[in-house]
């Protein structure tokens, strides 16, 4: 079941992109065009012309972004944490088994702050949850990539533990469990922004307590600004819809949990 979840939610998420319904749209419009249906291959390449434009010019996808990157505000940590988890996603697989080097992408900020909590709170045990997201898999280990750049920047082996058969968030809370049965004290939270609200819910549902939610990595901005980026737009509308989506997925099927039960967050 757990397999036909991850196929499923890999062929669905790609087919609902919004540049993928954009050039399915396009799409139907050009043949609609040729088989002398004028009618319906106008208003199909004009919805997509002006779906382009909404994209490109307005605040919509910051402002849906920036709505999930504004759940849970970036903590001022005082008291002790037993552990830190890194939710895997920055790292870049391919390019580090090519290359020899490891190679994190624009999520890297993940590892930057689990590195200075690290420091900060020598005594917490430091893990990564993540293996492969791709259907074709990785030439890679994620949680290897992990190691490489931990260790490489001076992070005691003994600290760390390593989660790499996850493939989504749901197998990131409920793997992460089993790695660490007893999970007694505040445990740190790492991942971007956007992804957090979506994270914490899963971890809750899979019986994780005293979080301590960790946002990094924000792609929104607070003040809006008329610029023609119409790639990074359509970058910030899919992750926003990626996650909206999943939320509602992640509920409706019991992997995510809503309201937040008692405990699950650590008190401030």
């Amino acid at each position: 079941m757990a397999d036909l979840f991850f196929l499923a939610s890999k062929i669905v998420w790609g087919m609902l992109r919004a540049d993928t319904l954009i050039v399915i749209l396009m799409g139907v419009g050009v043949v609609a065009l040729l088989r002398d249906r004028a009618v319906l291959g106008a208003v199909c390449v004009a919805l997509a012309f002006v779906s382009v434009l909404v994209v490109a010019l307005t605040p919509l996808p910051n402002r849906l972004l920036y709505s999930l990157e504004s759940r849970y505000p970036v903590p001022d940590l005082t008291a002790p944490v037993a552990g830190i988890v890194i939710l895997g996603g920055a790292e870049d697989p391919t390019s580090t088994a090519e290359w020899g080097l490891p190679r994190v992408n624009e999520a890297g900020s993940r590892f930057l702050a689990a590195l200075s909590l690290a420091e900060r709170f020598p005594d917490a045990a430091v893990m990564f949850t993540g293996g492969s997201g791709k259907l074709s898999g990785s030439d890679m280990p994620e949680a290897e990539v992990a190691r490489l750049i931990l260790t490489g920047a001076g992070l005691d082996d003994d600290r760390l533990i390593l989660e790499g058969a996850s493939r989504n968030t749901a197998e990131n809370a409920a793997f992460a469990a089993r790695a660490v049965p007893d999970r007694t004290g505040r445990w740190v939270l790492v991942s971007s922004a956007y992804h957090m609200p979506r994270a914490v819910e899963t971890f809750c549902a899979a019986g994780w307590r005293d979080l301590v939610p960790y946002p990094v990595d924000f792609r929104s901005r607070k003040r809006l600004r008329l610029t023609w980026q119409p790639a990074e737009q359509f970058v910030l509308l899919n992750l926003s819809l990626k996650e909206y989506l999943g939320l509602a997925v992640y509920r409706a099927t019991g992997r995510a949990v809503h309201p937040l039960p008692d405990g699950c967050l650590a008190a401030q």
